[in-house]
């Protein structure tokens, strides 16, 4: 690999745009360089003129690089082709072996959803977000058995959490809304597109705050905030109801009562703090995602684990439904 000196990294950090390693499968041939930044410095991985080679690409994911950089011209066009490919597969979901068709298509909403945080208040991308995200939940309807399936080949996925969380905590909630059997099919489909665009507000977050662990108090202030900021991102700008634009809003009302008990601290009900059955749902999914995947400072909790937590959450109010969920994720993850 070649390496630029410390000036020419500098220079090429103004014009350098960031990409995930996965959207180089998108590219044409290049017309300048593909860099990474390592050491202080920008080391060229892929030469220009020529279309990156599935190989190079894998191996740049296999060592887990989390971003490379390209010239705007290049990343512009590759951009360009992920959301052409996400239409093409939106339109043809149904056509065909629903595995491949399923898996092609999680893998481009994914690679488009980090598109999204980048630019969040592109309204053509959010369309297309929307539109894809219901034909997926048509799609997961449709094909109940194959659930198990494509959350554990998403699972294996080597995108960054922000990117994994929102669509694996989407899939157990329609999965779990399925199987208790509570919700008709378009509720389904509300509750997943809410839970999976109720993280949009990140994008206003500056990246590199979301693997470290001892942040400070304006950082956690700003953190706090996304869920504020997903919902002024898409309320009038998709056709959510008031309800479920609220469910966004208030998305991480169960972590307060989480991080008491990850505490250890007794923990009582609050009658203001409260919500419905699908606001308690969609935070559920979410946090039982967040305790079962690892992240860059802590290790992931096991099932038995996370449902301990969980029953002390939730037990007391929704009985019913706890004792349907533990069944539901032993035949889930089994």
């Amino acid at each position: 690999m070649n390496q630029f000196d410390v000036l020419d990294s500098h220079r090429l950090f103004l014009q350098l745009v960031p990409v995930i390693p996965g959207e180089l499968y998108l590219a044409t041939r290049l017309n300048y360089p593909v860099f990474i930044y390592e050491n202080i410095a920008f080391k060229q991985v892929i030469p220009s003129g020529e279309v990156p080679s599935r190989d190079a690409i894998a191996n740049l994911i296999r060592h887990q690089v989390k971003e490379v950089f390209l010239h705007p011209s290049d990343a512009g066009v590759i951009k360009s082709n992920l959301q052409q490919a996400l239409v093409k597969t939106t339109r043809s979901l149904s056509i065909g072996d629903p595995i491949e068709n399923g898996e092609k298509h999680i893998k481009l909403l994914l690679l488009n959803l980090n598109s999204l945080y980048h630019d969040p208040h592109n309204e053509e991308l959010l369309r297309l977000h929307f539109q894809s995200g219901q034909n997926l939940s048509k799609f997961f309807l449709e094909n109940k058995k194959l659930h198990s399936h494509f959350f554990q080949n998403t699972q294996k996925e080597m995108f960054h959490f922000t990117i994994l969380q929102p669509m694996l905590s989407s899939m157990l909630l329609s999965s779990f809304l399925q199987s208790i059997r509570l919700f008709h099919d378009k509720e389904i489909e509300s509750l997943f597109l809410t839970s999976y665009l109720k993280d949009i507000g990140i994008g206003l977050i500056p990246e590199d705050k979301f693997d470290v662990k001892n942040l400070t108090i304006d950082e956690r202030q700003l953190f706090a905030q996304h869920a504020d900021f997903s919902y002024e991102l898409l309320d009038g700008r998709v056709p959510l109801s008031k309800n479920h634009l609220a469910i966004v809003k208030h998305h991480h009302f169960l972590n307060n009562r989480l991080k008491r008990i990850l505490a250890k601290e007794k923990w009582k009900s609050n009658p203001e703090m409260v919500f419905g059955l699908e606001s308690t749902l969609v935070g559920l999914a979410d946090i039982i995602i967040a305790m079962v995947s690892g992240r860059p400072y802590r290790q992931p909790l096991s099932m038995y684990q996370s449902l301990e937590i969980i029953r002390k959450m939730i037990a007391e109010e929704y009985p019913q439904e706890f004792k349907a969920l533990v069944i539901f994720l032993r035949q889930f993850f089994k």
